[in-house]
C-alpha cells in the first residue's frame, strides 16, 4: 500500500496483479467437449464435462514463479477469460479498480485492516465485507 501511496502510476499494474492473485472469477465454469481433444496430453472425450478454472490457471506455478506472492509486473493474466469469451466488462472493471484504489489511498495513505475480510462465494467471487480504520 505505502509503494502505491508514493507511485499512483503503479495502481494499474497493482490492479492487474490483483486481478491475477484473487480474481473475481477464480472458481470456474462447466463446458462440455464437442470433440475428443488432447490437452497436455490428455484425451478429453467427446461429451466429457470439465470445468475450467481462471484461478488455477493464474496461479499455475509453470507460468508464474512463485504464483501465491503478489508480485508487480507479471506476464497477463486470465482473470477475465481468453478469446470468445473474454468479460466485455473488463476494461470498466479495470477502470474501477484503478478510481477506487486511487482514492482510497490519496484520502487514506494510511490503512489497517479493522477486521479479517469476509468472501462470498457465488458464480462471481468477491468481499462481502472488508472493514479498514485509518492507521493513528
Amino acid at each position: 500500500m505505502r509503494s502505491l501511496a508514493d507511485s499512483p502510476i503503479l495502481i494499474p499494474e497493482a490492479v492487474e496483479e490483483l486481478l491475477r492473485h484473487d480474481g473475481p472469477f477464480a472458481l470456474g465454469v462447466s463446458r462440455v467437449a464437442t470433440s475428443d481433444v488432447v490437452i497436455g496430453g490428455v484425451t478429453i472425450p467427446e461429451s466429457s464435462q470439465v470445468t475450467v478454472s481462471p484461478g488455477a490457471a493464474n496461479r499455475d506455478p509453470s507460468r508464474y514463479s512463485d504464483p501465491d506472492v503478489l508480485q508487480l509486473g507479471r506476464d497477463p493474466h486470465v482473470a477475465f477469460g481468453h478469446g470468445v469469451h473474454y468479460c466485455v466488462g473488463a476494461r470498466l472493471a479495470r477502470i474501477e479498480g484503478e478510481i477506487a484504489f486511487g482514492t482510497l489511498l490519496r484520502r487514506f495513505p494510511e490503512l489497517a485492516l479493522a477486521a479479517e475480510p469476509e468472501w462470498r462465494e457465488s458464480f462471481i467471487r468477491g468481499l462481502g465485507s472488508f472493514r479498514v480504520r485509518p492507521k493513528p
